[in-house]
């Protein structure tokens, strides 16, 4: 160390130009970060998502346990769920934590195309999540009065939904109520009949009629040309005069039999206020720049306010602009902490040099991090700024020890040279290094967690240790030089203290420790007499939570499912009544409750698959008003106004990051239906017992009416029929056949051939659908079937290949956890049929699951703590002694939480972590200095209470710096991220305070009890002439 600090001493000019690039290196690195939200964070998870046409159980049967024996065995494969609905099979795979979610997804492909799937079934899709997965902007088109929708969907789809497509950084986008044309071939089923014809034999006429496809190529005259096959449609008045071979051998045109519709529309519905409008919702690849893509997408619509006049564009949501406010907000509250900081410094120390001195180091180490940060690939978001702003009041600790050493030596000494500044710079050294690596060594356990927790966390430790290595560098090399240019070269004032004379702090403190060395056992007894009544008291007090709630934002959103029934037609009328009332809807002061109103009908938020029972009604509440309140209020309206069985959530989004898994989950598994769902009710019915739940759900309860054909075997058999063919020829009737894109009129078409709705809207005419015996005969399907109605369940989930029910709650206040633990119990001890398993669940294991990593992470930071304490003084029992002062925190940050009402999450938790790293720093500055006075002959107590009149000062200094940065954090006027909370600032700044306070007097008081144990231990072999010990000598 006293290299670098000779070095950067005698090289002024070097170390100057060092400092000018670091500084324009930092700058240039900030406008090279990419700046978002949250961190990058892929999950080790994998969907499958598969459609097939059916009921809940044929999805089961035919498509989901065919792909999960497939999927099964796949190495690094946790747990894997599934969930069968109508049409629909989906599959989430969840692997461990450290498995490669790329590699896993190309061998979950390689494995779907190995299985084989009814022709019916869809190619299965897996995807992971990730950035690409969440909307980043929600965009609105609409016309102006005048302008007719058939012009608005032409601009959209020549102008708009290209120029979109083409925004640098997208990776898809979702598009809601923009129309298109379809072909919709709708067969009489008389006519069908007199004609001997089936509706898949129409449909295989067409496909072939207007088939158009390359057949080679060939050579003529020595020029290779290329040959195609193309049907002679091309216009829809041919295809109504196509002829089509009847079963007598004649000829029918398909006008004759059916009905040709072009018909322009959209799968969804989309408004604003009340006026038809396209909703637009947007996806960035996880590669961009979020602030660059919004930026990108303003530019576009800026241009096209311009082009298209009678077009409006509405940016309804854009996340660019609450990271813009989260950032804005951390910088904000990290200069006000960097302010406060500079003003206890200024304080102290009473010079305005020193303490501009010392402020150098704080842009400087800020600078060199962003530095770093941009080499490391890192991006600027919530957590690298939390932890920066968590490093502002720590960075300057290691410049306050050596300014302030340097400023009693200089007071001190009879001559002002470099040479006082080195020694004194020298002096506190090796303490310096050691605190700041023993700080830096508690964030690399951080690695260690698994899980949602420590993925968003690591780059947060991996920001703050840049940072305190940074600081420490600064401190020993940029600081003393300063001292030399700002100090030494300046004229000398008049001191503003005698420092040969202590001041009533400094006297009241050696006073205070030389009673509690004389009362050890007392001061011993007091202070964990405190510790373990703090424990006793708040720790049964406090909430338990994951992560601290959300904030409540004024944009947000209400994912609206009616009964699965429920047609599509009727869903957008009921959502439309809703639209109006919402729109209407007055404060107390008659102003409009929202700035605007958007449904998108048929719109379930998960993909661009329509859901004929869904909707989405997102609004923008007026900000004189509390979202909350509003948001509940809402909530319990719409569902007044929709029918029973109907669901309502809302949703944040703006920094609602969501539960990780639903607040209470019990699960239930067993292989006989009946017997789940009895044990369900049983389950629910305790549930409702407890006042603290609300929102009981499960997922049987979404039951939906199916009609069953059931058929019977002996008369089908007459026929030469079985259930397999009944199916697949009802199937010809009652499903749309697709016969992808076909071009007449130089329009391509989405073209469909099914029977007409008219002709299978009673049993009694489903029961008229007529299929071809194996004599040839025709016979109706009612003579071999019977046609019925039967209720069951919406979707049929599984866990691990098992049939599963999940009752899930929603639980009231920040509790969690230990209303939890209070169900759980309960419900222990009710009787459930035979052959259910049942299994508590939901936030709790992730709490559990968070909290034991962090404990282990604690312990692992102690333990590297130690180690680098034990390294850096050369022996064992000095770093001992100064872990008593880790005890002491726990105080503080206990207190801290149970004062301001705050709960013990993940946040405070990653707090206490962090302590391990700070709270030792006093502790470290104190002792050093009294081992160094006892090599210089010392008794032990003479070293310690010399030692604590010397370092109180730097002490206080560095605790109050810290202090006095964090508390924008803790007093809640810091934008917060999901991990960077105010619970963490509370719980550092208490532990804080708690830590200081006693570290001065309980570590001088073990480190003496162990020095005497050492001597009585010892004996003869360790005497010295002035009856001091020497340390133990511990070989590195």
């Amino acid at each position: 160390m006293n290299r670098i600090i000779q070095f950067s001493m005698k090289n002024v000019s070097a170390v100057i130009i060092i400092m000018i690039m670091l500084f324009i290196g930092g700058f240039y690195s900030t406008t090279q970060l990419k700046i978002e939200n949250m961190p990058d964070v892929s999950f080790p998870v994998v969907s499958v998502t598969t459609t097939y046409m059916g009921a809940p159980k044929d999805v089961l049967d035919q498509v989901t346990e065919p792909l999960e024996e497939k999927l099964a065995n796949l190495e690094d494969l946790d747990s894997m769920s599934s969930t069968s609905s109508d049409n629909f099979s989906s599959i989430v795979l969840m692997f461990k934590q450290n498995a490669d979610t790329d590699k896993k997804k190309q061998e979950v492909q390689d494995l779907l195309a190995e299985v084989v799937l009814p022709d019916a079934a869809g190619t299965p899709k897996a995807s992971t999540f990730g950035a690409a997965s969440v909307p980043t902007n929600y965009l609105v088109v609409y016309g102006n009065d005048g302008m007719s929708q058939n012009e608005l969907d032409k601009h959209f789809q020549e102008t708009i939904q290209p120029g979109l497509e083409g925004i640098k950084g997208i990776d898809h986008l979702d598009i809601i109520g923009a129309r298109k044309t379809s072909l919709d071939i709708e067969m009489d089923a008389s006519a069908l009949d007199y004609y001997g014809l089936s509706p898949s034999q129409v449909g295989n006429a067409i496909s072939s009629a207007a088939t158009q496809s390359p057949i080679g190529s060939v050579e003529i005259n020595g020029n290779e040309k290329m040959a195609r096959v193309t049907g002679s449609l091309s216009s829809l008045h041919e295809l109504e005069q196509m002829e089509i071979a009847t079963a007598g051998g004649d000829h029918v045109q398909l006008g004759r039999i059916a009905e040709v519709k072009a018909i322009t529309e959209s799968d969804f519905i989309g408004r604003l206020d009340g006026k038809p409008a396209i909703g637009v919702i947007l996806y960035k690849a996880s590669s961009a720049n979020a602030v660059e893509f919004s930026s990108a997408i303003e530019e576009k619509l800026l241009q096209w306010r311009t082009d298209l006049p009678n077009v409006t564009f509405k940016n309804t949501y854009d996340s660019a602009e609450e990271i813009k406010h989260s950032i804005h907000g951390l910088v904000r509250e990290g200069i006000v902490g960097a302010f406060l900081a500079a003003v206890m410094i200024l304080i102290f120390l009473k010079n305005v040099r020193m303490t501009l001195i010392v402020l150098v180091s704080l842009p400087l180490s800020i600078l060199v991090t962003l530095l770093l940060m941009s080499q490391l690939g890192l991006t600027l978001n919530a957590m690298t700024l939390g932890g920066i702003f968590m490093a502002i009041g720590r960075v300057v600790d290691d410049s306050i020890v050596v300014i302030e050493n340097i400023y009693s030596s200089l007071e001190k000494a009879h001559e002002r040279n470099e040479s006082v500044i080195a020694l004194a710079t020298s002096q506190v050294a090796s303490a310096i290094t050691s605190s700041t690596l023993a700080t830096a060594a508690v964030f690399v356990p951080m690695g260690m967690i698994s899980g949602f927790i420590g993925e968003f966390v690591k780059p947060f430790a991996i920001t703050i240790s840049i940072a305190l290595i940074a600081s420490l560098l600064v401190a020993l090399t940029v600081i003393p030089m300063l001292a030399k240019i700002m100090v030494l070269r300046a004229k000398p004032g008049k001191p503003t203290h005698d420092e040969s004379k202590p001041g009533r702090l400094t006297l009241f403190y050696e006073k205070a420790l030389g009673w509690s060395l004389k009362n050890r056992w007392k001061t011993l007894l007091v202070s964990g007499g405190l510790l373990l009544a703090t424990i006793a008291v708040t720790l049964p007090s406090l909430s338990v939570s994951l992560l601290p709630s959300p904030k409540n934002s004024p944009t947000m959103y209400f994912q609206i499912k009616m009964p699965n029934e429920t047609s599509f037609e009727a869903t957008n009328a009921k959502t439309s009544e809703i639209e109006t009332i919402l729109l209407n809807e007055k404060d107390s002061n008659g102003e409009p409750v929202f700035k605007f109103v958007e449904a998108l009908v048929g719109y379930a938020g998960d993909d661009d698959s329509r859901v004929p029972y869904a909707s989405q009604l997102f609004v923008e509440i007026n900000e004189n008003l509390d979202p909350a309140q509003v948001k509940d209020k809402i909530k319990a309206f719409i569902l007044t106004e929709l029918p029973p069985g109907s669901e309502v959530e809302p949703k944040s989004m703006e920094s609602d990051a969501g539960a990780l898994s639903p607040d209470f989950a019990y699960s239930l598994q067993g292989e006989d239906q009946t017997q789940l769902e009895k044990a369900a009710l049983i389950v629910k019915d305790k549930l409702r017992t407890f006042p603290e739940l609300m929102e009981i759900e499960d997922n049987l309860s979404d039951k939906k009416t199916e009609i069953e054909i059931t058929v019977d075997q002996k008369k089908a058999k007459v026929y030469g029929l079985n259930p397999s063919v009944v199916r697949d020829r009802a199937a010809a009737w009652i499903q749309k056949q697709e016969l992808g894109d076909l071009k007449f009129d130089s329009i391509v078409y989405t073209t469909t051939v099914s029977l007409d709705k008219s002709d299978k809207d009673t049993f009694e005419k489903l029961g008229n659908i007529p299929m071809q015996s194996s004599n040839g005969s025709t016979v109706l399907l009612k003579e071999v079937a019977k046609i019925g109605e039967t209720r069951g369940s919406a979707s049929l989930a599984r866990e691990d290949q098992q049939q599963l029910v999940k009752v899930t709650a929603k639980i009231k206040g920040e509790d969690k956890s230990g209303v939890s633990q209070k169900v759980a119990a309960a419900l222990d001890e009710i009787e459930l049929p035979d052959g259910v398993t049942p299994k508590a669940g939901g936030v709790t294991d992730d709490i559990n699951d968070s909290f034991s990593q962090l404990f282990v992470a604690m312990g692992v930071a102690i333990f590297l703590v130690y180690i680098i304490m034990v390294l850096s003084f050369g022996n064992a029992s000095a770093p001992f002694a100064i872990l008593f002062s880790l005890p002491l925190a726990v105080i503080g940050g206990l207190l801290g939480l149970f004062l301001t009402g705050e709960v013990l999450n993940a946040t405070s938790m990653i707090g206490f972590l962090m302590l391990i790293g700070i709270v030792v720093t006093n502790a470290i500055v104190l002792i050093d200095r009294a081992q160094q006075l006892r090599e210089a002959g010392y008794t032990v107590r003479s070293a310690l209470i010399e030692a604590g009149k010397v370092r109180l000062r730097p002490i206080v200094m560095t605790a109050g710096a810290t202090i006095t940065a964090l508390l924008p954090l803790a007093l809640g006027m810091a934008g917060e991220g999901v991990l960077i909370g105010k619970g963490l600032g509370v719980v550092v700044i208490g532990g804080l305070i708690t830590s200081t306070v006693l570290t001065l007097v309980v570590v001088p008081i073990i480190y003496e009890m162990i020095e005497n144990l050492k001597r009585k231990t010892l004996g003869s072999k360790s005497k010295k002439k002035s009856g001091v010990l020497d340390s133990v000598e511990i070989q590195a």
